[in-house]
């Protein structure tokens, strides 16, 4: 009889949406060091909503690049790419 190989419980993430928030982020690094990933949700099984902030401002474009760059997520999730807006913006601008 064959059995299956796999990973102790132990051994696996403890929470996979912080180590998958993680991995964006540092893809978005390759694209552009300013791009932030502020939030990542999940807002159904098969969806992903990113939210991204960068100092020069978040615009359609912008929004277009990082769903190009992250085009290996669409074989599993919908990817919908914006801006935590602009009462985003004046909080953090506040708070330096």
């Amino acid at each position: 009889m064959y059995r299956k190989w796999a990973w102790p419980t132990f051994f696996t993430a403890l929470n996979p949406m912080e180590d998958l928030q993680q991995d964006i982020q540092e893809q978005l690094r390759e694209l552009n060091a300013e791009i932030d990933l502020v939030a990542l949700e999940q807002p159904s099984k098969e969806a992903l909503r990113l939210f991204i902030d960068h100092p020069g401002g978040v615009d359609l474009a912008l929004c277009e690049r990082v769903t190009r760059h992250l085009n290996h997520l669409r074989v599993d999730y919908a990817l919908e790419v914006s801006s935590p807006g602009p009462k985003y913006r004046n909080r953090k601008e506040q708070a330096q």
